[in-house]
């Protein structure tokens, strides 16, 4: 009797000791966020829901496809991108390009179009699950699931029946290895059923696989044939089918491209509009795909600007104290 409220006792000690350390913890963690404060973007930005009211408008709007949030550096696009986000119902695909060079910096005109459409091009493909891009010519690493304990069981029941069935191959070509046709012959049926099912899937699993494959290059000692788009400029054109294949077996219809105006290239938004409106004219696609762009207010000339987008939304910067200090030295 002693030992067993010795027992309780000790328990009840431990868990008063765990529910003091977690309180601890707590006041610990909401003393410390009361002290210090991150520059991330914040996802309360857009209390008076303005901006969301006019986002929210450009995605439910059938003529709108490219919308454009402008404003100047540091006046919170991405905390406006991040709030309305957070209160999006659809799936949303977010691609940020944020190299965080100065602009007067030599490293950012080294950033060629095919670097930045390459960074695009990994965060939307690599973004999506491996499974659900079966067909896919990138290959990712895929974990085993809960089922590959019962596929790999499978593929060694299947290469015994298949090993079985050949090994009796005459009597399969004389018919007796059928007979007699009943419950009793169910071992050989059984295994010729299971042999051919096996056989049957390991052929589709090669003719699926197939699909994606791609020819890169043959070397014949000094000789080298490539195909002729290897020398293509654009890499998003150049893998055009990925992209179209990747909102077919995705559900995203809202795709966030941030910090792409860092690189002062032009002629990406070209071949992003290009490929907006092949997509959204795709048949299998049963949905709008829509391009949000975050940028600078000086980025286009006014003239340029509704070649690129059918909705502008300006961004009137918020003063605090974080960026009051720009404001004074002005």
């Amino acid at each position: 009797m002693k030992n067993y409220i010795s027992l309780m006792l000790y328990r009840l000690i431990n868990n008063l000791q765990r529910i003091a350390s977690y309180l601890e913890g707590k006041n610990r963690s909401d003393n410390i966020q009361s002290k210090f404060v991150d520059l991330a973007p914040k996802d309360d930005a857009d209390k008076s829901n303005i901006y969301k009211e006019a986002i929210t408008f450009a995605t439910n709007n059938d003529k709108v496809f490219n919308i454009a949030l402008t404003g100047p550096y540091g006046s919170g696009k991405s905390s406006i991108i991040q709030s309305f986000l957070k209160q999006y119902q659809r799936p949303a695909l977010h691609i940020s390009l944020a190299a965080f060079v100065p602009e007067t910096d030599s490293v950012s005109e080294k950033m060629s179009r095919q670097e930045i459409e390459r960074s695009i091009l990994q965060q939307m493909l690599y973004g999506a699950n491996a499974n659900k891009l079966p067909l896919s010519r990138f290959k990712r690493i895929q974990s085993p699931g809960v089922w590959s304990i019962f596929k790999s069981l499978y593929i060694m029941l299947g290469m015994l029946c298949l090993w079985y069935v050949f090994d009796q191959r005459e009597n399969v070509i004389s018919s007796s290895f059928f007979s007699p046709f009943a419950t009793s012959n169910w071992f050989n049926l059984g295994a010729f059923t299971l042999a051919a099912i096996f056989l049957w899937t390991m052929l589709h699993r090669f003719y699926i696989a197939s699909f994606g494959l791609s020819l890169k290059g043959i070397s014949l000692k000094d000789v080298e044939l490539k195909p002729a788009r290897d020398d293509q400029a654009s890499i998003l054109n150049r893998h055009l089918d990925e992209i179209i294949y990747f909102f077919q077996e995705t559900d995203y219809d809202l795709v966030v491209i941030e910090d792409i105006d860092r690189f002062e290239n032009p002629e990406i938004f070209v071949t992003l509009r290009e490929i907006n409106s092949l997509v959204n004219k795709n048949s299998g696609i049963n949905r709008d795909i829509r391009f949000l762009y975050a940028l600078r207010d000086d980025m286009f000339i006014n003239t340029d600007r509704t070649k690129f987008f059918e909705f502008i939304i300006p961004v009137i910067p918020i003063i605090n104290t974080s960026n009051s200090i720009d404001m004074v030295l002005q």
